[in-house]
């Protein structure tokens, strides 16, 4: 079983067709968003709505069935047969079949709305003992509060981490940490919780949104601060967070260790109280 979502209908993924004068796949003109199931449940799928929709304002893309996006994503999971499993439900929404041209389609045309639900777990052994990132400056450019398709450099300094043995990029920009390449950073200083601020420097990261939520509920002191790099050596923790992995421990950055090279207590505090969190949303329970 292994049915897709496309403008407007469920089919089998090999039935799915794409027009190659899409402008997603000619000019990267899209946005998407990625949701986790939980078995049973999404987590903050309110939020993951929200975001989407938002990145639809922002980049002017008028899909006029997103009320259904929900539906959508839940009926992905049981079509799938997913019901019981953990996995993510990924979306993407383009601007739509059009002759190649910068300028957007006159008049408009429908969008092109794709979604795909799959198995996916959550990778316990890198949440135990946690991960090296690579310190590099940040190519993007500014608007990475848009989660467009548009991911090239995000995936070229991401390639050259991962050919070095990294698990995840920390992106420096003017002298700061902004944000990992499908990840927001967190640093950890005398127990006082450290990441940079929303703004168009980076994604405003669900996981994130609830970490800094679940810490001011716990009375961990957070400070939505960039983080400068020449900081990094004197901070006693860093962990990195997004959808398909919660909250990940990281113990090097580059050639820095951090802390004493294990995953630190505010760090093991938080995957634990965002776990309730999340284990809090289950209807069964």
């Amino acid at each position: 079983m292994d049915e897709v979502y496309l403008n407007g209908q469920f089919i089998p993924r090999d039935k799915a067709m794409i027009s190659p004068d899409d402008r997603g796949f000619l000019l990267g003109d899209s946005i998407y968003e990625v949701i986790r199931w939980y078995g049973g449940y999404f987590f903050d799928l309110v939020g993951h709505a929200a975001r989407l929709r938002r990145s639809l304002r922002e980049t002017r893309i008028v899909w006029e069935d997103d009320p259904k996006f929900e539906e959508i994503a839940e009926e992905l999971i049981q079509r799938n047969e997913l019901g019981t499993e953990c996995a993510i439900v990924y979306f993407q929404v383009t601007r739509g079949v059009a002759p190649r041209t910068h300028a957007f389609p006159d008049p408009p045309v429908k969008p092109t709305v794709y979604g795909f639900a799959r198995r996916q777990s959550i990778n316990t052994l890198v949440a135990e003992k946690g991960v090296a990132i690579w310190l590099t400056p940040d190519p993007r450019w500014n608007r990475c509060d848009i989660k467009t398709t548009a991911l090239i450099a995000n995936i070229l300094p991401y390639q050259e981490a991962h050919d070095k043995g990294f698990a995840e990029v920390c992106f420096v920009r003017n002298g700061f940490v902004t944000e990992g390449a499908h990840s927001n950073i967190f640093f950890v200083r005398d127990e006082t919780l450290y990441t940079h601020p929303e703004n168009n420097g980076i994604l405003s990261g669900i996981t994130r949104k609830n970490v800094i939520s679940v810490a001011g509920t716990n009375g961990i002191a957070v400070v939505e601060e960039a983080v400068a790099a020449d900081m990094i050596p004197y901070m006693n923790e860093a962990f990195i967070s997004n959808t398909t992995g919660e909250i990940v421990p990281v113990t090097r950055i580059t050639d820095q260790q951090i802390g004493d090279g294990t995953p630190g207590p505010v760090t093991r505090r938080l995957q634990m109280q965002l776990r309730e969190l999340i284990q809090s949303c289950d209807p069964r329970r």
